[in-house]
């Protein structure tokens, strides 16, 4: 299942929704609205006491929780954090891909420098003590200014790192790998496992505990690693405990282990989200974290939930008023906003929605998989007949009034509402259509396969040359002569009324590709390109 995510911006004056996973900082602020505090996945959670956590993890989120909210940080990157230790007061440190090194000094993030690729897990015993492992048996030392290239002796990718102190460490990775460091070299540890270990931790050098594929634990005594029966097959992410006789291990589908000293029980909780993370402070004390910013507490007797909001995978929206805008998505998914909260609506459909068009708070309509439309009157969904085969998506709708609609599918499917009933168009071709927009009824523009583009002058949809053959998957204009396509590839075009032409992007954008296209004027323009937006 894919996530719900939305947010609010203002440009302009006007409020816009992103229903995709954020750039946190830049030259707009962008504020979560659903799921709260965030969505995007958590890899990894630390703290020193209950009102001072930290928790990292995609798009380079951190949130700082102080006891009674969660707050996003301004990390300084994008890429994805994925472990978090804080080594002594004001000394936090955080690594991810791309050889992210993060250190926190009590006030501000900042970048450590780093010749690595990516980095799995970091551990710390002071600030001039700190060591990082990663991808392809890569460990480096920082000894609070230089950092250092240590030899491993392996080149398999090493995913936990965890000691007593700077002459006792344990680091685990792929295939069963085992490494120790005696404060001065790397040796390998018989695990007796080829499965994959992500996660290692321990109360003391005779009593260390590591988890991985399969619902693999191990236990390390002093002499020897043997394996526990943990009663999950599951994969395992992450492992912290706070004694020897109460220790949790975190893993997929929201799997949660519990260690009493004798055996391992798997324990009931209210998430069906991949755990990747986990601390505690005491028994009564523990948060675990995941995908889609999840964020579970358990207090001694129950786990419950942090996060709040829907995590459904949302394909549409429209915004009627500054109070009022609709969001639609998978499984008949339609959230309402009212100006403070989205909340969600019964549809009466279980189909997926990719498209939702309105006006006025009795002229909505939403469209999707099996050749749905449906309708809100202002108080029911009321399903319309589409006449096309049940195998038909439509995927976008556009109108000028509440009689007067288009909607575009697969197959080159477009069709109209006269505010009686919906009937099909000649297209002209077979191929998928995936938006439409217009700034007439004599003025229409539909987008698709192929770079396809259509144009309907009020009697007839005529094809006109894209010049690309790239997909087309959104299309939005000022007027008839300032409208603008985008879609694979990072592809945006640009029709003046007389010819489409192909615009640049900006140095150093990735090119991705583009979701959608919504904007105010021709100076403001949004698209969802991938998992960001951007504004020409």
């Amino acid at each position: 299942m894919k996530p719900l995510r939305i947010l609010s911006l203002s440009c302009l004056a006007a409020v816009v929704f992103a229903l995709i996973q954020p750039v946190f900082a830049g030259d707009w602020e962008w504020e979560w609205q659903n799921p709260m505090p965030q969505g995007n996945v958590f890899m990894s959670v630390w703290g020193k006491s209950n009102n001072n956590i930290f928790a990292v993890g995609a798009m380079g989120a951190i949130f700082h929780y102080d006891g009674s909210e969660w707050t996003m940080m301004d990390s300084g990157t994008r890429n994805l954090l994925r472990s978090i230790c804080e080594v002594s007061e004001n000394n936090i440190f955080a690594v991810g891909n791309y050889g992210t090194i993060l250190r926190y000094d009590g006030n501000t993030w900042t970048t450590i420098p780093s010749d690595a690729t990516w980095f799995y897990s970091v551990w710390g015993n002071s600030a001039s003590d700190v060591f990082m492992v990663g991808e392809m048996g890569q460990i480096r030392h920082y000894d609070g200014t230089t950092l250092t290239k240590m030899t491993s002796g392996v080149s398999k990718d090493l995913t936990g790192i965890w000691g007593t102190s700077v002459n006792n460490i344990f680091v685990v990775g792929k295939t069963g790998t085992i490494l120790h460091y005696d404060g001065n070299i790397w040796t390998t540890m018989t695990s007796g496992t080829t499965n994959n270990l992500n996660a290692v931790w321990g109360n003391s050098a005779t009593d260390v505990f590591a988890v991985g594929e399969a619902g693999t634990i191990l236990h390390y005594d002093g002499n020897d690693w043997t394996t526990m029966i943990s009663g999950s097959s599951q994969i395992l992410y992450g492992i912290r405990g706070i004694s020897k006789d109460n220790i949790f291990a975190v893993g997929k589908d929201a799997a949660i282990l519990h260690y009493d000293g004798n055996t391992w029980k798997s324990m009931t909780n209210p998430s069906i989200r991949i755990l990747y993370g986990i601390h505690g402070f005491s028994g009564s004390d523990v948060f675990a974290v995941g995908d889609y910013g999840e964020i579970l507490h358990y207090d001694g007797s129950a786990w419950t939930r942090i996060t709040q909001g829907f995590i459904k995978w949302l394909r549409g929206v429209v915004r009627i008023s500054d109070d009022i805008a609709f969001a639609v998505g998978e499984e008949g998914t339609i959230l309402q906003y009212d100006g403070s909260l989205w909340t969600k609506m019964t549809s009466g459909t279980s189909a997926n929605l990719f498209g939702i068009w309105g006006k006025a708070w009795t002229e909505v309509f939403a469209v999707g998989a099996s050749g749905t439309i449906i309708h809100y009157d202002g108080n029911t969904w009321i399903p319309m007949p589409s006449g096309v085969p049940i195998t038909t998506i439509l995927y976008s709708i556009w109108g000028t009034s509440g009689r007067n609609l288009f909607a575009v599918g697969d197959l080159g499917t477009i069709l109209h509402y006269d505010g009686s009933a919906w009937t099909t168009m000649t297209s002209g071709i077979s191929s998928r259509l995936k938006g439409i927009w217009g700034s007439s009824e004599k003025d229409v523009f539909a987008v698709g396969e192929g770079g396809t583009i259509l144009h309907y002058d009020g009697s007839t949809w005529t094809s006109m040359t894209s010049g690309i053959s790239e997909r087309l998957n959104g299309v939005w204009g000022t007027s008839g002569t300032d409208v603008f396509a985008v879609g694979l590839s990072g592809t945006v075009l640009h029709y003046d009324g007389s010819v489409w032409t192909k615009m640049g992007m900006p140095a150093g954008t990735p090119y991705f590709e583009f979701s959608g296209i919504w904007g105010t004027s021709g100076k403001c323009i949004y698209k969802r390109k991938g998992r960001r937006i951007v504004s020409l």
